[in-house]
């Protein structure tokens, strides 16, 4: 039996919750969704879930980069860090055109948050790829691309 995905939603704003939520749904995208809203919280998660050998570990964090108390890139920086979640794929979340320093790093993904509801939808088809092994594709939005990719 497969093990369902474990994703951390690390996301202060609550309609955005509610919209990743929905797009998870409307993707099929079966998992267990830990939502935490600040950067604190998400450090302290990512630093138990590291020490705890016994956790299947993290399968992807999707990572709004302006939270409370500690910011996306100290996030980030943390979970490079770490012994067991280093190669957690992540999907950065943000309303800027915000590119993360570290170009290299094959397992970054970007999401722009769109305007319109169907273009937030996507974010669950992005998911459902990184999830299968799959980088996203960059869809006629052009709201995702992979870090390092044209």
């Amino acid at each position: 039996m497969l093990a369902v995905p474990s994703i951390l939603l690390a996301e202060d704003n609550p309609s955005d919750v509610f919209l990743v939520q929905e797009a998870l749904r409307a993707a099929e995208v079966n998992c267990t969704l830990h939502v935490l809203t600040d950067g604190a919280q998400v450090v302290d998660f990512i630093d138990a879930m590291d020490a705890d050998g016994d956790t299947l570990g993290l399968d992807l964090l999707l990572l709004d980069m302006h939270l409370p108390k500690r910011d996306g890139s100290e996030i980030l920086q943390r979970l490079r860090c770490t012994k067991r979640l280093s190669g957690t794929p992540v999907v950065i979340m943000t309303g800027s055109d915000l590119r993360h320093d570290n170009e290299d790093d094959a397992a970054l993904h970007y999401f722009s948050k769109p305007i319109t509801l169907s273009a937030f939808m996507e974010i669950g088809i992005i998911v459902r790829d990184v999830l299968a092994g799959r980088a996203p594709s960059n869809r006629a939005t052009g709201e995702c691309k992979v870090a390092g990719i044209a």
